[in-house]
């Protein structure tokens, strides 16, 4: 493997700044992004979510964890989760734990889910708070506006919980059906499986499957650090309405949890990584840097990843996303194919050892 310089990542507590200058960078974020940001009060009486799985068969069971401080152990919403089962009736070819994309309606991951569970895999998909049901109702808000107000509380703590408690999930299954654990993940999705990964001793994934993760962002992505301070403020998207859980945009609280997510990641990397691993990934990628990636890949020396380079299809939409890779309607009808069929060749690849 080639040896490159070390990357010199930027983060907030190394950026110096004079007042004019952090003022002309808060103002450039919002021009950017060609955005405003909206301000909402704090709604009260908020009640938890109703208790149950929504799945497509009973069992297995939600696994929920107790005891202590530690947020890695306190229980987590059981609609955070929802089962989708292998449509063979062979052997299971793995267990795979699947994470969403930021403010990402996780019904987008179907597309993914329904060649993994053709390929006889079972599924586990996992709902961060903020997104589709995992939010605290109220009777007299509407879900949208309620789903809105848990996205502004979320952090990394909380994101991480939910995923290490959906993984144990996935663990009891796969050591009952005596199957491999696979994690397949989108952007900040797939930041959130590796950070559990390389950060906790209990955790491991046989194999890896990404799409667009978020382990390495453009360097534009970090001015939107200058609004830490605002974690309620929301950044409309200007991504298509039809692949965002809020419509109304992204909390700043939400992308708090993701730098701080990326920077437990990059003190955690190593090579525990070093699993078989696909990342699909385009040079045009909005938010993601394919050099940023190779970079971590080399200096980790993880010669176990290998990068799928995409080029949507001609006829795609010219609005679409290039950050957006997870079905057809965002890829291209003739990409999606050989994307998924890459997918499961890797997935199902010990199998055939």
């Amino acid at each position: 493997m080639q040896t490159h310089a070390p990357e010199h990542r930027i983060k907030p507590d190394k950026i110096e700044m004079k007042k004019p200058k952090l003022v002309a960078a808060l103002l450039a974020v919002i021009a950017l992004a060609g955005i405003f940001v909206v301000f909402e009060d704090t709604p009260a009486g908020l009640r938890p979510v109703d208790e149950g799985v929504a799945a497509d068969s009973a069992e297995p069971p939600s696994v929920t964890a107790h005891g202590g401080e530690d947020p890695l152990l306190l229980p987590t919403d059981s609609l955070s989760t929802r089962w989708f089962y292998s449509r063979k009736s062979t052997a299971l070819l793995g267990i795979a734990l699947v994470i969403h994309g930021l403010n990402l309606h996780p019904d987008r991951m179907g597309p993914i889910i329904n060649r993994l569970t053709r390929s006889g895999i079972d599924v586990l998909r996992l709902s961060l708070r903020g997104h589709g049901d995992n939010f605290a109702h109220r009777d007299d808000v509407d879900r949208d506006s309620a789903r809105l107000e848990s996205f502004k509380n979320v952090s990394y703590a909380l994101w991480t919980n939910e995923a290490y408690l959906a993984y144990r999930q996935v663990r009891k299954r796969s050591q009952q059906q005596n199957a491999p654990v696979f994690l397949a993940a989108f952007s900040i999705g797939g930041l959130i499986g590796l950070d559990l990964f390389a950060s906790h001793a209990d955790v491991h994934f046989d194999r890896i499957v990404l799409w667009a993760p978020a382990i390495a962002l453009r360097p534009t992505i970090y001015l939107e650090r200058v609004l830490s301070p605002f974690p309620r403020l929301v950044i409309p998207s200007m991504a298509d309405d039809a692949y965002l859980a809020n419509k109304k945009g992204t909390p700043v609280a939400a992308y708090n949890a993701l730098f701080d997510t990326l920077y437990h990641f990059e003190d955690s990397a190593g090579p525990k990584l070093n699993v078989p691993t696909l990342v699909f990934i385009g040079e045009k990628d909005e938010f993601i840097p394919l050099q940023g990636l190779k970079l971590l890949v080399s200096e980790h020396h993880l010669d176990q990843w290998k990068f799928h380079l995409i080029e949507k299809d001609e006829d795609t939409p010219s609005g679409t996303f290039h950050h957006h890779i997870i079905d057809a309607a965002s890829a291209g009808k003739q990409t999606w194919k050989k994307m998924m069929t890459a997918a499961i060749a890797h997935l199902s690849a010990e199998n055939k050892e």
